[in-house]
């Protein structure tokens, strides 16, 4: 799947943000301008599972407690996490789209455009959280340096039903393309969540730090 994945950097001067979580996220968003989110894309936030990743030994107490201690991390629906399983594959901009207490499902690629330049069809895939192997973190996007977490060594997986499980993710205008409306989701890395697009089929980054509380 990777080969077809062409991540890449793009600094956007001229964007306007939407998203469903206006009242928390650190974006610069006009609280008073009506929005229709789901025009564009159809998520809620509410109750659902979340996939704690610890370190083998320690204990969860909170999601906020577990990003303060460098202990672990969470896996939410809706959000991107460049993952390995023990089949060999690895999905650099999949979404997870569903966590149950023994799996986790993921789309085959970012969207169904980036699925169609890839030349394959739009699918969810579904794994057995034991079959989890790595997720990596990029470092240094400049520079090309990557982190891999070895889940099956080091990491237990925890499943915990939470209320906002999902990381919707924003809507971004881009001005200077005519108004043109992109969905960006949420991607982890070692310095927190970036945002990533689509056009014509290939995937970007974003350029810019996001915070999600």
């Amino acid at each position: 799947m990777k080969n077809y994945k062409l991540i890449l950097f793009l600094l956007m001067l001229s964007t306007r943000v939407f998203s469903q979580n206006t009242s928390n996220d650190t974006l610069n968003i006009n609280k008073e301008e009506s929005f229709d989110y789901k025009k564009y894309y159809d998520c809620d936030f509410g109750e659902g599972n979340v996939l704690i990743v610890i370190k083998k030994g320690k204990e969860f107490t909170d999601l906020k407690e577990l990003k303060k201690s460098g202990k672990g991390f969470a896996i939410k629906m809706e959000a991107i996490y460049s993952m390995e399983f023990t089949d060999g594959k690895r999905y650099e901009s999949s979404v997870v789209k569903k966590i149950t207490q023994d799996s986790l499902s993921i789309t085959n690629f970012f969207n169904e455009n980036a699925a169609k330049l890839a030349g394959e069809t739009f699918t969810q895939i579904t794994y057995p959280l034991s079959s989890l192997k790595y997720i990596r973190f990029i470092d240094d996007r400049m520079l090309s340096l990557y982190s891999k977490k070895n889940i099956q060594k080091n990491f237990d997986l925890i499943v915990k039903k939470m209320d906002r499980a999902k990381m919707c993710p924003a809507i971004i205008q881009f001005k200077d393309r005519n108004g043109e409306m992109k969905v960006c989701h949420f991607y982890l890395t070692s310095q927190g969540y970036d945002l990533l697009y689509e056009n014509n089929g290939r995937v970007y980054y974003l350029e810019g730090k996001v915070e999600w509380k």
